[in-house]
Parts: structure tokens; sequence; C-alpha cells
């Protein structure tokens, strides 16, 4: 038993109470309606709906949610903190959480009555979402993360195994290279940005930080030998460094493309024809690790809210089953792949059984964003000192240690 379930040792149990849990808090607040900001797109705006309708029957207190577009919606979160005139809940990036509690924007959920939180966030987020002093400020709504489609019929027409790891997928890129596929792999999620990049690094067994979030380790060796594998899958590989169409991955121009967890259904509904000839599986392990970016959005209590309680005990009310179950029925109703906080959910998904398994496998081994306060702010010039690696051909070393200044300027 790690250290964290030592401390929360009466989570499941007290997982049964949530909904009880959730009605009692209701009853003592203030207010009877609490109101979400969740920072999306209008197909997510349904599922918060579903899981608020079960909320308002079981407290009586009203769910308002209301959509902010992603390009807007961290400046609008910051204005409200400051102003405390704001909803009750946000929704936003995986590492806001921290960087708005820290700023005194949000509660710590501890506080409230989220036992069934602690049992039920998976242990590869506890590293992002908790704050380094170890304050709950938020926990993931939904999540998203790196998987590796490929065409099964083509490597099957070529005598390919799945690879599993970088050696197995370089050898892969070789011979499907030599059998005429100018450009077998792909990566549709940002292909020269850090999120990229991360699943590399990690793979290879470095890190952004140390585990105390005092010291910068971006120009570890591990770091740079995972950086270098990345580079060199745009100067050896062939790999475009835009952002791919899936589109060629149905057509079969690209054998393999590593993306977001939403192009399950963006194969499965918008290239029917591929059915049975397509799968997924986990990114190839590195020399250290395997493992995957895992993202999606944290959800967190504003200090401003005028109805903390509910607002809290609404957050435990989408990790129970109940609340799960809502959300998973009417995404399936939408036709919308959501994959909700609770990894032990997703047999419940509409996936296919060998992708269920597939997922399974890489939330077993997938990872977040660090939670050292500074990474947000450093992350877009970290970024461009990736890029200038690709794109300009500076060394791995020298881009490195640029990216190391960026993330020491804002490290708190």
């Amino acid at each position: 038993m790690n250290s964290r379930m030592k401390r929360f040792s009466a989570a499941a149990a007290a997982a049964a109470l949530a909904l009880a849990a959730a009605a009692c808090s209701a009853e003592e607040a203030d207010t009877g309606s609490i109101t979400i900001w969740h920072t999306g797109d209008a197909s997510q705006k349904p599922m918060l709906d579903a899981v608020g309708a079960l909320y308002e029957e079981e407290t009586g207190v009203e769910v308002e949610v209301e959509i902010i577009d992603w390009a807007d919606a961290h400046t609008k979160i910051l204005t409200a903190i400051q102003d405390q005139d704001g909803p009750d809940i946000f929704t936003g990036g995986l590492s806001w959480g921290i960087e708005f509690g820290e700023l005194g924007g949000l509660v710590d959920l501890r506080e409230y009555e989220t036992e069934n939180l602690e049992a039920n966030v998976i242990d590869g987020l506890w590293q992002s979402i908790e704050s380094p002093g170890g304050e709950l400020y938020g926990v993931p709504l939904n999540m998203t993360t790196y998987a590796m489609f490929y065409r099964s019929d083509i490597l099957e027409e070529n005598g390919l195994a799945v690879p599993t790891t970088w050696d197995e997928m370089d050898a892969a890129i070789t011979q499907l290279q030599g059998a005429g596929y100018a450009t077998p792999f792909i990566s549709t999620w940002e292909p020269i940005g850090w999120l990229d990049w991360f699943n590399y690094m990690y793979q290879a067994g470095g890190s952004l930080y140390s585990e105390d979030c005092t010291e910068v380790t971006v120009d570890s060796p591990e770091v740079v030998a995972g950086t270098e594998y990345w580079a060199k899958r745009f100067s050896e590989q062939n790999v475009p460094t835009d952002q791919p169409d899936i589109s060629g991955f149905a057509a079969g121009e690209y054998v393999f493309a590593t993306g977001g967890s939403w192009n399950y259904d963006g194969l499965a509904v918008g290239f029917p024809e591929l059915e049975g000839k397509w799968s997924s599986a986990p990114l190839p392990a590195g020399p250290a690790n395997a493992g995957s970016f895992i993202g999606g959005n944290v959800m967190g209590v504003m200090a401003g809210s005028d109805n903390p309680d509910a607002a809290a005990a609404f957050i435990d009310t989408v990790y129970s089953d109940e609340g799960v179950a809502a959300m998973l029925d009417t995404a399936a109703t939408n036709n919308v792949l959501w994959l909700p906080p609770r990894t032990d959910k997703v047999a419940d998904t509409h996936l296919d059984d060998a992708n269920k398994a597939a997922l399974t496998e890489i939330f077993e081994t997938s990872v977040g964003p660090p939670n050292c306060s500074g990474w947000e702010p450093a992350s877009p010039n970290v970024q461009l000192a990736l890029q200038s690696i690709v794109l300009e051909g500076v060394p791995v070393e020298e881009a490195l240690a640029a990216a190391k200044t960026e993330m020491e300027a804002t490290l708190q």
C-alpha cells in the first residue's frame, strides 16, 4: 500500500456515503444553486448536465453549466479570482488547479466532504493535482491520454507485430519504409509541442523537476536521451512536424498514429469502412518506462463561491458510481467518448473490448503534468526551446539549457 493510500485508508468505506454527504452538505448551504464554468466545447455539456440533474434530484440544489472557450478561459478565471466574482466551480487545464489555488483562488477540497475523491483519483494524476504543500485544489473531471493507433491489416500484410518498445518501433518503421510507406508514423496531437515530447522524456526516465519541486531537472542525461529520440523521428523517420489529419491514417498513407483518446470516436464514426482494420495500444516503452501523458479537465471550487459546501459535494458526486453512470449513459446517447475520472469505469464506455483493454493498460502507466509552481507560465517558452531543435537545428543540450533557464525563472 503506497503512502497516499495509507493516509486515506478510510476512503473506500467513505465512498459509499458520497451521495448522502452531498445531500447533507447541500442542506447546510446558503443558496439553492451552483454555477459551473466548464472550459471546453458544447459537446461536453450534456455529461455535466446529466450529473447535475442527478445531484439536483438528490439534494435540491440546481446546477447551472456555462461553456467557456479554451482560448479565453485562463484569463477569465484569473479575473474572476481577482474580483471574487465568478462561478462556484471551474474546470480547466490540469495544472490550473495548483496555479489558481496558490493564488488563493480555490478552496482545499480536503476541508470538505470529498472522501470519494481520495479513493478514486488514479495514482498517475496525484503528482499533477496535489500541491507541493499537500493541498487538493482540484481533481480531474474527465481524462484524455495519448494512445497509439495502428492499421492492423497493414501490419499483418507486412508480417509485423505491434511494437511495444522504441527499438521495435524503429525496426517496424524501417521495414515499412522499405515496403514503400514514405511516412509510416505520425503524431496527431502537437507533434512538436511539449505534450508529445513529454512522453519520450518520461519514457527515457526523465523528469522536469525534482520530486520536491526545488530543482529543475530538464537537462538531465535521461531527458537528453528522450529528447534526442523524440527529435530523431522528424530528422530521420519523416514524421511530419505539422498536425496531420487522421484521414491519412484511414487512407493507408500512415500505419501508426499517436494521438489523443478522442481519435477512437474519430476513427469509428468518421471511417466506418475501417472496421476491423485498426486498433490501439500503449505507446512503445522507452529504456526506463512505459507511459503516456494524461490530460483532461481539472475541476475545483472557487474561493469566492457562495456555496462551497454544495460545490464540493457536487464534485464528490461526479466520482460516485451514480455520477459516472449518468455521464457515461449520456455520452453513449450522444455518441461521444467520455473518459470519466475513474479508470475502473473504462469498461463501461462504448468502445470495443480490444480498445477498452488498451486504454485500461495505458492508464496504468499514464502520468500528468508536474505539480510544481511555475510550470504553467514556463511551458510556452519551454515549447519554443523544444521546437528550435526540430525547426532550427539547435543542439539538444543547448535547447534544454534554454528551457531550464525559463523554468528556473518561474520556479517558486
